[in-house]
C-alpha cells in the first residue's frame, strides 16, 4: 500500500508525468482560480447522493453505490492501480473525504498532500488556472464494506468494550450534543499546531488517540454532523497505523433521522 501522506517536495517532480493523477477536491470555483498543474477537479459531492429513509426523511451526502463511484473515477482516468494524490485548501477535510471514498471502493494507492494547496502554493510557483481534462480509464471497484457503517451498526456498537465512537466536531459542539457513549477528538487536532496545516506525526496521532482509550485493538467508528470532518479523523487514524476504522456516513444527521437520541457530551 502506498504511504497515505505525501509532501510537496515528493510530489513536485511527479507533477506532469504519468506516474500520478492529482485530484483537487475543492469547490469548482476555487479550482478554476488556481490549482496544481495537471490536477483534475473532483469534489466529494460528485460521489454522493441523497438517501430517502423509510420514514420519508432525506439524508444528504450519502456515498453512492460502488459502480457509480467507479464510473466517475473511470471518467477521471483513475484505475485501481493508479497512484493518486488528493488535496484541498489545507487544514480541512474535503481531501480526506475523497480519500475515504477511494478507500471504501478498494483503491489502495491514494495519498493526501500534506498541507494541501496552501503548502503547495507557499513552496512552489507552479500554478495553473482553468480546467484540465483526463483520458478515460477503467476503475474496477473492490469494496471494503466494513469501512462505512450505518445506523444499525452504531446501535449494535454502543456499549461494546472493543468499540469507540469518536466525535470529530469541536469540543463545544460535542458538549452540546453527541451520540450516547461517544468520546471527543476534534478533527483540527490532527494538524500540527506549530506548522498548521501540516499533519501531526504518526506517533503524535497515536498518542492522541491513546488518550481517548483508542489503540490498535480498538474498533474505531468516526462520526460528526454529516460525515465530512469525520473523514479527516478517519484518515488520521489510518495514517497512525490503525486498521479497524470505520466512518458513520451521514453521522448525526442520519442518527437523528432514524430517531436516535442525542445527548450532551462529557469530556
Amino acid at each position: 500500500m502506498t504511504d497515505q501522506l505525501i509532501t510537496v517536495q515528493t510530489l513536485e517532480p511527479l507533477v506532469g508525468t504519468d506516474r500520478v493523477i492529482v485530484i483537487d477536491a475543492r469547490e469548482e470555483e476555487a479550482y478554476e482560480d488556481g490549482h496544481i498543474p495537471g490536477a483534475i477537479n473532483i469534489h466529494p459531492s460528485e460521489l454522493e447522493c441523497v438517501e430517502t429513509l423509510a420514514c420519508g426523511t432525506d439524508v444528504p451526502h450519502q456515498l453512492r453505490p460502488p459502480l457509480e463511484v467507479a464510473a466517475v473515477l473511470s471518467a477521471a482516468g483513475v484505475t485501481s492501480g493508479t497512484r493518486v494524490c488528493i488535496y484541498d485548501e489545507g487544514g480541512g477535510f474535503l481531501a480526506a473525504r475523497l480519500w475515504w471514498i477511494l478507500d471504501v471502493v478498494g483503491h489502495s494507492r491514494a495519498q493526501l498532500l500534506d498541507g494541501g494547496y496552501f503548502s503547495w502554493a507557499t513552496e512552489t510557483a507552479a500554478i495553473e488556472d482553468g480546467f484540465t481534462g483526463a483520458a478515460p480509464a477503467e476503475f474496477v471497484p473492490s469494496p471494503h464494506g466494513d469501512r462505512r457503517v450505518g445506523f444499525a451498526d452504531v446501535i449494535t456498537a454502543i456499549g461494546r468494550p472493543d468499540v469507540v465512537l469518536c466525535n470529530s466536531l469541536p469540543y463545544d459542539a460535542f458538549l452540546d450534543e453527541t451520540i450516547p457513549g461517544s468520546v471527543s477528538f476534534p478533527y483540527t487536532e490532527t494538524f500540527a499546531e506549530e506548522s498548521y496545516p501540516l499533519m501531526r506525526t504518526r506517533h503524535e496521532l497515536a498518542a492522541g488517540f491513546a488518550e481517548q482509550g483508542i489503540t490498535q485493538r480498538t474498533h474505531l467508528i468516526c462520526f460528526c454532523g454529516i460525515g465530512y470532518s469525520a473523514s479527516q479523523l478517519y484518515f488520521a487514524a489510518r495514517y497512525s497505523g490503525m486498521h479497524r476504522v470505520a466512518l458513520y456516513d451521514g453521522s448525526m444527521v442520519d442518527w437523528s433521522a432514524h430517531g436516535g437520541q442525542l445527548v450532551p457530551g462529557q469530556l
